[in-house]
């Protein structure tokens, strides 16, 4: 395990207590300009996300209504009734985004999976980084806000649903995640930075509790005329 990953790591609760985990429930809030855009606006105002720290798979609910539920897997999502009765189903659902422009509009499908993916991702790094099929490398750091934030290069496998498959992390000096550059795969081609702020302990384990994303610059910088994505989680529970 490189320096820098090692130090993530232990930052954010430590992999010995990580591994002794297999679930979590997380409240949480998604607003931002890309719920407008895609004819989506709202429907993730409040949510209770609960899911596997190791098995990429999640359900969300209340979504699309009250008293239904989505349940993503990157091979497969379900909607369903809160007593478990199936209303609808889904194979192969990140083909569908194929072709896909950031105008293009969401269904339902479309809008949880882009949830799911997203939150399934902020609330397990950097652990999911441990994976052996995912690289990492150590890269040039970043100076913000007068700090220097170190980089990790992370490569993901085709297998591995995430917003990107190349992004480059950056941690503050203690370790914590403050910052990402990727770009959004299902939203069409375009460079996105993501800044993570008030980290919180959560059954031992660390993570950021405010997410916003933004349209990033040629310089790397953020554009701040608006916000494409904004997640607040309330609080988490690791089991």
């Amino acid at each position: 395990m490189q320096d820098l990953l090692a130090r993530a790591i232990q930052a954010h609760g430590g992999v010995e207590h990580w591994r002794t985990l297999s679930r979590f429930r997380a409240r949480s809030r998604a607003q931002g300009a890309i719920w407008a855009i895609k004819g989506k606006q709202g429907a993730f105002g409040e949510l209770v996300i609960t899911g596997g720290t190791r098995t990429q798979r999640v359900t969300i609910a209340p979504y699309p209504e009250r008293g239904l539920c989505i349940t993503w897997e990157p091979q497969r999502q379900t909607i369903q009734q809160d007593n478990g009765v199936l209303m609808a189903e889904q194979s192969h659902p990140q083909a569908r985004f194929d072709f896909h422009t950031r105008q293009t509009p969401w269904d339902d499908f479309h809008a949880g999976y882009f949830a799911a993916e997203v939150l399934w991702s902020y609330l397990t790094v950097p652990f999911h980084l441990l994976r052996d099929d995912i690289h990492t490398e150590e890269a040039e750091p970043w100076y913000e806000e007068g700090a220097t934030w170190l980089a990790l290069r992370v490569t993901y496998p085709k297998t591995f649903a995430t917003p990107s498959k190349q992004q480059t992390l950056y941690f503050d000096e203690s370790g914590l995640l403050r910052r990402t550059e990727f770009g959004f795969e299902l939203l069409g081609p375009g460079p996105a930075v993501h800044h993570a702020s008030l980290h919180r302990r959560f059954d031992g384990i660390v993570i950021p509790t405010r997410h916003r994303v933004y349209v990033r610059n040629p310089d790397g910088t953020r554009a701040r005329e608006s916000t494409s994505l904004a997640i607040d989680i309330e609080d988490a529970y690791f089991t």
